[in-house]
């Protein structure tokens, strides 16, 4: 099972984990370092006690034998053999003792296996200074790992001189307290151990669970169960925070399922307007003059593209193709009033710059309301092809149509010379109309840039690059043949990411 570092529930574990080894670690060493140290000092006045007793002994003996001459002490041997009785007497019975001089001499030791260290000889003359300078009579050191404590008692006895008598106590019972000492504090840890358990639960049940419940209904509620709700029944703040989460839901639930009737509604009158908008869309049909193909998708259910095919005067034909700023309603909305434009006005012009300046007139005045505009505007193409084949066009800031010149085999383009329709007057002075002969054979091409800025998985753009490429491997098919071509061309480029724009294609070919 894999371990989720991120969940609280294992943080918590984790902090109160930590917090509670080093509770009792602290606690262990603080009741360790304080019996130790009790038994240690406990041990060590015990034995200073009787220690006393025994240099009390040492003074006795050496006012009887050196003023009344109780004992018939005349030899150093039966002097310092008097002591070692009264040691092993009063203090040590089967522990150990050595005497010893400054020099290192040892004048008497009771066991034969007793060695002198250097560190004994060092500590024996510290002793000796102790003596000197504070009057301490005992220099005592405790070795804590062989449970022994020595004594150096510096004393001048009759006969013998200046001695140090060392005393290496062995603490019988500490080793035995200290065994209970570990006992005890095994006890202490379990102990321990089952209240951090039992305070674990209980923090768990009261505070971690409570989170884990509304952790789960919350993702619950975000994977579409809109019913889910937390039952936490506390009379406290977590119990406040369960309420309040599930009015929260209550909430969410009533605005999601207003929600989705008004998306409903919305689709529905979608649906409506992509109806009606595509009663606007002329039936395109090939006649004599000229064959047509058409190729137009929209992102949403309306499109801000529009297309459109007029019969004029004198055997005349005008083509128009607009691409409207922004996507979905507001941009098919202004379709409708392009194309209530150039049905009106179409007839009116005989050259595509003057239909252009009058229609940016009409919408800039359509889309300003209390002097602000309302930020909408369109690109456009707008050609006609008179009797004679000659092309009159005007580019209101639209991508570059293509002319598809079959007899040499040449793609020739129209480029803009205006700004797009709808943003200001000023623009007026820029159309232009431009002017050149179709021949037999010859296709125009026209679409908007939904074409040319459809991206690759990898966002790269298909381009006016592949859309020239693409002509170049169809331009001998007729319009049909080679629209169907250049779209599968598009659609192997953009892959499963699809269209992400209006797109339209309309091929023109000259019969």
């Amino acid at each position: 099972m894999k371990l989720r570092l991120k969940s609280i529930s294992v943080k918590m574990t984790l902090l109160y984990l930590f917090l509670a080894i080093v509770n009792m670690s602290i606690f262990t060493i603080m009741i360790y370092e304080n019996q130790i140290d009790l038994i240690t000092e406990n041990s060590k006045y015990h034995i200073k006690e009787r220690t006393e007793e025994f240099i009390a002994s040492l003074h006795k003996l050496s006012s009887e034998t050196g003023e009344k001459k109780i004992f018939r002490l005349n030899d150093r041997k039966k002097v310092i053999r008097e002591v070692a009785d009264i040691i092993h007497n009063k203090l040590i019975g089967r522990d150990s003792l050595i005497i010893f001089t400054e020099g290192g001499d040892i004048l008497h030791r009771s066991r034969p296996d007793l060695e002198l260290g250097a560190q004994d000889i060092k500590n024996g003359i510290t002793a000796i200074a102790n003596l000197d300078y504070s009057g301490r009579r005992i220099y005592s050191t405790v070795d804590e790992e062989n449970f022994v404590i020595s004594f150096y008692i510096p004393y001048s006895l009759y006969l013998v001189g200046d001695t140090i008598m060392l005393l290496k106590i062995e603490m019988r019972d500490f080793k035995r307290r200290l065994w209970e000492l570990y006992r005890m504090i095994g006890v202490i840890l379990v102990f321990l151990a089952i209240f951090h358990v039992a305070f674990a639960i209980i923090f768990q049940r009261m505070f971690i669970r409570p989170i884990q419940a509304l952790h789960e209904k919350s993702l619950e509620i975000s994977k579409g169960n809109l019913d889910a709700r937390a039952d936490i029944k506390k009379d406290d703040e977590i119990g406040e925070l369960g309420m309040a989460f599930n009015n929260m839901a209550d909430s969410i639930q009533d605005k999601i399922i207003t929600l989705q009737r008004q998306r409903d509604q919305m689709e529905e009158e979608m649906d409506v307007a992509s109806g009606v908008q595509q009663l606007i869309y002329p039936k395109i049909k090939s006649d004599k003059r000229f064959s047509y193909a058409i190729f137009h998708k929209s992102l949403a259910k309306v499109s801000g593209d529009y297309y459109d095919v007029m019969r004029l005067e004198g055997s005349r034909t005008g083509y128009i193709l607009v691409d409207v700023s922004g996507h979905g309603m507001p941009a098919a909305l202004v379709t409708m009033v392009v194309k209530e434009l150039f049905n009106q006005a179409a007839p009116l012009y005989e050259k595509p710059d003057d239909l252009f300046r009058y229609m940016n007139g009409e919408i800039i005045d359509l889309l300003t309301r209390e002097g602000i505009h309302l930020g909408v505007y369109f690109t456009a193409i707008y050609i006609m092809i008179d009797e004679k084949n000659v092309l009159s066009y005007c580019n209101a800031g639209h991508e570059q149509a293509l002319i598809v010149k079959t007899g040499i085999q040449k793609l020739v383009p129209l480029s803009a010379t205006g700004g797009p329709l709808g943003i200001a007057a000023a623009m007026d002075g820029l159309y232009a109309t431009s002017a050149l002969r179709l021949e037999k054979g010859d296709k125009i091409i026209l679409f908007t840039d939904g074409i040319t800025e459809a991206r690759d998985p990898q966002g790269k753009e298909f381009g006016m690059t592949g859309l020239k490429d693409s002509i170049r491997r169809h331009f001998r098919l007729d319009c049909e043949r080679m629209l169907a071509g250049i779209t599968g061309d598009l659609n192997t480029y953009v892959g499963a990411s699809g269209l992400k724009d209006d797109a339209t294609l309309f091929c023109i070919e000259v019969k």
